[in-house]
């Protein structure tokens, strides 16, 4: 990584200089950087790929992780119904589906962040107000079909609530305590607020729209910004 970065500096024509004040950095650091002593950091290696006109994979190590096993959507059926059931308060006892799909992306974005894998590896798509996977409004069509869950339109929001008692068996109790301090967060928070807060994190700001979110982007976000 080190060498790709004195190789397009000087392909570009750039001093050590130059390139370190683009970064914001000392020229002491960024040679650092060359020497590959240290690694840059993700806000860096964006930097570096826009002004060298090159993939960012050029300055990053490879952070990600294969994911081979196969989507589980009995399980992502068990999180949205796992989040229905604790999330709601006696005043507000049905969720919105755009707060449902955060709450389902940040309980896959924030194991990935300390297992290295997501829970149902599934992708999520970054489109209009929301990182959802693909499967995410299929999913709930057929769970309103299995009577699993109900559905109102309420000036233009969709309220979603259970309809039987969640099926949790796909889910370990690790998984549970871990969704269940999501839920207890933002139970009291809006739609909106919600929203704005994944719209600041890393693997918002940095994917395209309409593609593919890497999971591994939030492994590069502050901590107490990953839920």
């Amino acid at each position: 990584m080190a060498q790709n970065i004195e190789k397009f500096r000087k392909e570009k024509k750039l001093t050590q200089d130059e390139v370190a004040k683009y970064l914001g950095i000392t020229r002491q650091t960024f040679s650092k950087l060359e020497k590959g002593k240290i690694e840059p950091t993700l806000g860096q290696a964006v930097k570096l790929a826009e002004l060298f006109w090159v993939e960012i994979d050029n300055f990053i190590k490879d952070v990600k992780v294969e994911q081979t096993k196969k989507t589980d959507i009995e399980k992502y059926k068990q999180i949205i119904q796992f989040f229905l059931e604790n999330i709601k308060t006696k005043k507000y006892p049905k969720v919105t589906k755009t707060k449902l799909a955060k709450l389902c992306y940040l309980a896959d974005f924030w194991w990935y962040y300390n297992n290295l894998e997501s829970l149902t590896n599934l992708e999520y798509r970054r489109i209009q107000q929301w990182p959802v996977p693909d499967a995410f409004f299929r999913v709930i069509d057929e769970m309103l079909e299995e009577e699993k869950i109900s559905i109102d339109i309420d000036w233009k929001s969709f309220l979603i609530w259970n309809k039987e008692r969640p099926d949790t068996s796909k889910l370990t109790l690790e998984e549970k305590s871990f969704l269940k301090k999501i839920a207890d967060k933002w139970k009291d928070k809006t739609t909106t607020q919600i929203v704005d807060f994944t719209h600041n994190q890393l693997p918002w700001t940095i994917a395209d729209d309409k593609e593919i979110i890497p999971y591994w982007l939030i492994t590069q976000e502050d901590p107490e910004n990953v839920y």
